[in-house]
């Protein structure tokens, strides 16, 4: 977690906050809450997953507030490549589902929190200092969510999974697929690589089938998650 180290002109220690969300109107909201928080600065906001690496590089949040259902990269997929930051920020998601399976594979992501927008402003306040102190905080139907998966043997399962399908991947595949991890296009795949695009393009899609991704998020999401080196 990065220090919360900025202090407001009364000496209070601010916990700094990026707010990820594809709806305007939870900025706004959200943002409101926040702002009137003495120990809480919100230093921005992003409208969905793809642009969370840059925005935690440019601004070193303490705390990433971020919705769990977004267009393209949603919640989930974009905390498991946060991970690859070399220094992360804390994460605590936000819904407006009861969605079970969600707490758990944002919990297997590296998410610290986990709550539901109707909850209401006190838990959201609460859960930011909580993961900013790095405690996990967790709402109660979501902390009944990861009970119950546990309790049913579930432990480890995601990262498991993932160990064992990238363990299938061939060398050239598994180097095509780390590079993703930073963001890399195809053409600057086949330049370190010293291989044709066409050939890294081939490639990619073997990848797919054999890791059961759609994409190449997907891919990404499925390499950071198994715990592998390159």
């Amino acid at each position: 977690m990065t220090s919360a180290s900025v202090s407001a002109p009364s000496g209070v220690p601010h916990i700094s906050v990026l707010v990820v969300d594809d709806d305007p109107f939870v900025h706004t909201g959200v943002g409101s809450i926040l702002q009137a928080t003495p120990d809480i600065r919100v230093v921005g906001t992003r409208l969905d997953g793809a642009e969370l690496m840059a925005a935690c590089a440019q601004l070193t949040p303490d705390v990433v507030l971020i919705d769990v259902r977004m267009p393209g990269i949603d919640g989930v997929a974009a905390v498991t490549i946060a991970q690859g930051l070399p220094v992360s920020p804390q994460f605590v998601m936000m819904t407006s589902f009861d969605d079970g399976p969600r707490v758990v594979e944002a919990i297997a992501a590296g998410a610290a929190g986990f709550i539901l927008k109707s909850d209401g402003p006190d838990a959201i306040t609460s859960a930011i200092r909580g993961v900013a102190r790095g405690e996990t905080a967790l709402s109660p139907r979501s902390a009944a969510h990861l009970a119950d998966w546990v309790r049913a043997g579930g432990a480890g399962a995601p990262q498991e999974r993932a160990r064992q399908s990238v363990e299938l991947l061939s060398p050239r595949e598994r180097d095509v697929a780390f590079a993703l991890l930073d963001g890399s296009a195809n053409a600057e795949i086949a330049r370190r690589l010293f291989v044709a695009d066409s050939t890294v393009k081939s490639t990619l899609q073997d990848i797919q089938l054999k890791l059961g991704a759609r994409n190449r998020t997907e891919i990404a999401v499925i390499v950071a998650r198994s715990g592998l080196d390159a």
